[in-house]
């Protein structure tokens, strides 16, 4: 990919699923996506429909999606194993998987059943459970959520940022500190910076990822507790930095109670930036289409707010911003697994002889 490439001005048609025909060759690149939480997941998603005309879901093609997940969660079910058997947090990379699998299947089903009730097993995802089984045959995480992705028969690859057992740290603006991500969102107080604890190196195989890589994208996710956490992973940054692939970012829909209160798009970039230096973003992905006022006055009950865009503030910054709708229907703000999707095809394809910015 060329990185020099001036693209300025182009605007994706995120409801349309269609835009200046680029997504033609998609099928054709190898993305890698890096977060967590509940934002990879609808992304992978898009993904996996948006790109199965390249026969991904067969072995040989997996590598063209491939979700590098971060491993600092210590909160529910992910938590408690965790602390049970010694085992990297299972639940985002659960997710992930369920995201890459068919949409419908026992298997699937059985994967996302969650247990009710007040016994031991009250709150964990058989998943989880199951992940937890696999790591203990296989003797090692990533072997293990590479044979549930087998069985699951998933269109990509998943794999955890590091086989290290870190923790999330956080330094708030006030000088104080805080170890635990389940807990920074709940201090309510603004986060100067965040770091590993300890430092732990990358997955090989995530570094291989990056290096075959077309397109990266970050994103979307929580800024602090999903996003930077995996470039702080010891080499991931220097990966993305000399890969040469286009580094695209997804921006949140809305504001983080306790985590992005009052932040704006720009305000995410920078974050970014300071915590990761290296890792150059090429193009900024944010939804052009009103949110409902039914769900907007929802949300704001809550704390929770639209993210202000400043697209002129991110092209000062040196990005390409891409603005269009990536919004779903429903009773909920959440992005569109498919117009998401969409939007980064567009992103991560090279424009074609004679196309230019509109």
């Amino acid at each position: 990919m060329n990185k020099s490439c001036e693209r300025s001005g182009i605007h994706f048609r995120g409801a349309s699923g269609r835009s200046g025909g680029r997504a033609a060759g998609a099928p054709q690149l190898n993305i890698v996506a890096l977060g967590g939480g509940t934002g990879l997941p609808v992304l992978l998603q898009g993904l996996k429909a948006s790109m199965a005309a390249g026969a991904i879901g067969e072995r040989g093609g997996r590598e063209r999606i491939t979700a590098i997940v971060t491993v600092a969660d210590d909160g529910g079910s992910s938590g408690r194993l965790r602390r049970a058997y010694g085992m990297l947090p299972p639940g985002d990379i659960r997710n992930c998987l369920l995201a890459l699998s068919p949409d419908e299947g026992t298997l699937a089903a059985l994967f996302g059943y969650r247990f009710n009730g007040r016994g031991e097993v009250a709150g964990h995802s058989l998943g989880n459970l199951i992940l937890a089984a696999l790591g203990q045959m296989e003797g090692q995480f990533e072997r293990a959520v590479e044979r549930a992705g087998d069985i699951l028969g998933v269109s990509g690859r998943v794999l955890p940022a590091t086989r290290g057992a870190v923790r999330l740290v956080a330094e708030f603006e006030d000088g104080t500190r805080i170890e635990g991500e389940s807990q920074i969102a709940a201090a309510r107080r603004r986060i100067r910076r965040v770091q590993l604890a300890p430092q732990a190196p990358a997955l090989p195989q995530a570094l291989e990822a990056i290096a075959r890589a077309d397109c990266i994208v970050i994103g979307p996710g929580s800024l602090y507790t999903s996003l930077i956490p995996v470039l702080l992973v010891g080499g991931l940054e220097g990966a993305i930095a000399r890969s040469g692939a286009r580094v695209v970012l997804v921006m949140n829909l809305m504001t983080e109670v306790g985590e992005t209160d009052g932040l704006t798009a720009r305000d995410h970039l920078l974050a970014l930036q300071a915590h990761a230096p290296r890792v150059r973003v090429d193009d900024v992905v944010l939804n052009g289409r009103p949110i409902p006022e039914r769900l907007l006055r929802r949300y704001a009950a809550e704390g929770a707010f639209p993210l202000a865009a400043e697209p002129d503030g991110l092209r000062a910054l040196g990005c390409h911003v891409w603005v269009g709708d990536v919004l779903a229907e429903g009773g909920k703000v959440r992005h569109d697994p498919r117009k998401l999707a969409q939007a980064v095809l567009d992103a991560a394809a090279p424009p074609r002889a004679g196309e230019g910015a509109a």
